[in-house]
């Protein structure tokens, strides 16, 4: 069975939904991500997550997972001032993520899985879910935050303090995905200023706010700025390997689940 939707032709595909399976969905952006960084690293980044953790599953399970081509064009708006920042707004967002899941539950698909690679997704893909949900209350939809994973290993190898973008952790995982696109002599440390203390809003994607939301950020991505947001100077191909086992072994357990909850209703 490929793994790849895009290289199947559809009587292929057909025999696909006829057995256990998962269609996994990376979410990605086109943005700056510094000087150092091509402006692909979220959709490379959610496509490469899913396609190791693909290739993990259908080698040890009788599953077939396949990866649906990425979307690339999402909300980049805090970013937009950045040459190369090719985006669409929230709304349109929303549209496009229910459209594509309306099609996949339409195509037969049973266990649809979108894999986010970019903050300011996680409400248009929750959003999206919700709104096709409530149209398809049987299908089997799930959005997974691959930046959510593999914590623990995270924890233990980074060596910067602050992760939020362009940072230790995407540039490290980018070293392991396209090492030819990095330019770490173009790394720099940048940390934005919040009007809050640490208390409520500490500046790291690993932290607990208790902030849902909040302006009046004075991010290194706007103005004088170089696009970073934490300490790209400390990354490394080995803390991205490390990262990348850890974020597959989770993902591919939470895929597992997802199919053997289909097949036990």
């Amino acid at each position: 069975m490929k793994m790849r939707l895009s290289d199947m032709r559809w009587p292929e595909v057909q025999d696909l939904l006829k057995t256990p399976h998962a269609v996994l969905v990376p979410v990605g952006s086109t943005e700056e991500h510094g000087p150092h960084l091509p402006i692909n690293v979220d959709s490379a980044c959610s496509t490469y997550v899913a396609e190791q953790t693909a290739q993990k599953i259908n080698a040890a399970n009788k599953i077939n997972i396949v990866v649906a081509p990425a979307i690339h064009y999402v909300d980049v708006s805090t970013f937009d001032s950045f040459p190369g920042c090719i985006g669409i707004s929230p709304d349109t967002e929303i549209r496009l993520i229910a459209d594509i899941a309306r099609s996949l539950v339409k195509n037969g698909f049973k266990n649809i899985v979108f894999i986010n690679g970019h903050y300011l997704n996680i409400v248009p893909i929750s959003a999206a879910m919700h709104q096709v949900s409530l149209e398809y209350p049987q299908a089997g939809l799930f959005a997974v935050d691959w930046i959510g994973l593999g914590a623990e290993t995270i924890m233990r190898v980074r060596k910067s303090k602050n992760c939020l973008h362009a940072d230790e952790l995407e540039t490290s995982m980018t070293l392991v995905i396209q090492p030819e696109n990095v330019d770490m002599s173009k790394a720099v440390k940048e940390v934005p200023d919040y009007p809050l203390s640490n208390k409520w809003g500490e500046p790291d994607i690993y932290s607990r706010n208790a902030l849902l939301f909040m302006s009046r950020v004075k991010t290194p991505c706007s103005g004088s700025g170089h696009g970073i947001m934490g300490d790209p100077t400390v990354a490394s191909r080995e803390t991205g390997e490390k990262i990348a086992n850890a974020v597959v072994d989770d993902l591919s357990q939470i895929v597992t689940e997802i199919v053997a909850s289909e097949k036990a209703k």
